[in-house]
């Protein structure tokens, strides 16, 4: 049985990871780039909307699997009280 005490800190470990994962993308996503055509005059600016779009979409992401999980452990941890 998951008990209450559990299920915030199962909660809290995956936001925390989902926000180090956004924040990540957003870093790999500018700077990737612009490691790669530095030599070739680029600024970091011509990919910021790319990463920008990126980030915004792994945080769209991250904020429904934040949810979805938060569901499955909530309707788990109803079941289990019942049984």
């Amino acid at each position: 049985m998951i008990s209450q005490s559990d299920v915030a800190g199962r909660l809290r470990l995956l936001r925390y990871g989902l926000i180090v994962l956004v924040v990540i993308t957003f870093l790999v996503s500018l700077l990737a780039p612009f490691v790669y055509t530095r030599d070739l005059g680029t600024s970091m600016t011509e990919f910021l909307g790319t990463a920008v779009l990126f980030t915004v979409v792994v945080g769209v992401l991250a904020v429904a699997v934040y949810f979805g999980y938060s569901m499955l452990l909530k309707r788990s941890m109803g079941q289990d009280s019942t049984s």
